[in-house]
């Protein structure tokens, strides 16, 4: 490897590291209700995202990805600073968050050119559109008593972002490189980000459409019973609209279950193979 690529490794390894300490810790004073130092945190955390596209600008030499880094990154930027001054305004912290989710859309459509396959490219086109509806009920909701629940989602959006810059590029491990190539092949990490993407919009809807189901958190519970089959039966979909949504994400359930079944097979079939050439070579 590289001199230079080693040190944009364990630059972007530290960035996702410090990126999502701050999110914890902002995560966690927002479920107790305590805003203190909170605007400062995520706003670091934040332009932490757009360190990542400045590397991200130095690193590409496709026009196209400068380009996206530049708009990105800018966007990364304002969100920063608006978090940075909700200190003393809470509303600019909605409107940082939203910043923050249009970033993060812009960034899977601008994507869409990298893709060499079409189930990449609608995984794109999915998590794009996923993330500006999130994006609008953040903007529809800022006067509402629930609009705390948005931001607490688009901080763990910005977690889960950094665990992926954090896995996806940075070990180098023989086997530890093989699973992460049959991943991106099978595009997992899409297809999970796609997954958090529905229960977190799922978790959002569901309470306004379902009598028992009261809160977002109840809401969440209610998806990870349905993903996993569990059923406690703790909760109950009765409406219209609740019923379509728990036969959609029960379905995509089944088939991220099937594609993460699928991905570990094909990785210890590849770890086998390796071994034997290995062994023939000796």
């Amino acid at each position: 490897m590289k001199k230079k690529e080693t040190i944009f490794l364990v630059i972007n390894f530290a960035l996702a590291i410090l990126t999502m300490v701050l999110v914890l810790i902002v995560t966690e004073r927002m479920m107790k209700n305590d805003n203190t130092l909170v605007s400062l945190f995520l706003g670091l955390a934040i332009l932490s995202e757009a360190v990542y596209q400045v590397l991200s600008f130095i690193t590409n030499h496709r026009k196209i990805d400068k380009i996206r880094s530049i708009l990105v990154g800018c966007m990364f930027v304002a969100a920063g600073v608006l978090a940075f001054m909700s200190k003393n305004y809470a509303k600019l912290f909605y409107y940082s968050a939203f910043l923050v989710v249009l970033a993060m859309a812009v960034n899977q459509f601008l994507n869409i050119g990298k893709e060499d396959t079409k189930i990449g490219t609608f995984t794109n086109i999915l998590i794009g559109l996923v993330l500006i509806g999130l994006g609008v009920s953040i903007i529809i909701n800022i006067y509402e008593e629930n609009a705390k629940y948005i931001s607490l989602v688009t901080v763990n959006l910005l977690l889960f972002s950094s665990l992926k810059k954090m896995v996806f590029p940075s070990f180098r491990i023989e086997k530890v490189k093989l699973l992460l190539d049959i991943m991106v092949k099978t595009h997992v990490f899409d297809v999970l980000l796609c997954l958090g993407a529905f229960i977190i919009a799922f978790s959002y809807i569901l309470p306004m459409v379902e009598p028992t189901i009261n809160n977002f958190y109840d809401a969440a519970w209610y998806c990870f019973a349905v993903i996993t089959t569990i059923g406690f039966g703790d909760f109950a979909a009765t409406s219209a609209i609740g019923r379509v949504l728990t036969v959609i994400l029960g379905i995509y359930g089944i088939v991220v279950v099937a594609i993460i079944t699928s991905v570990i097979v094909n990785f210890y079939n590849e770890v086998s193979a390796k071994e034997k050439n290995r062994n023939i070579i000796e």
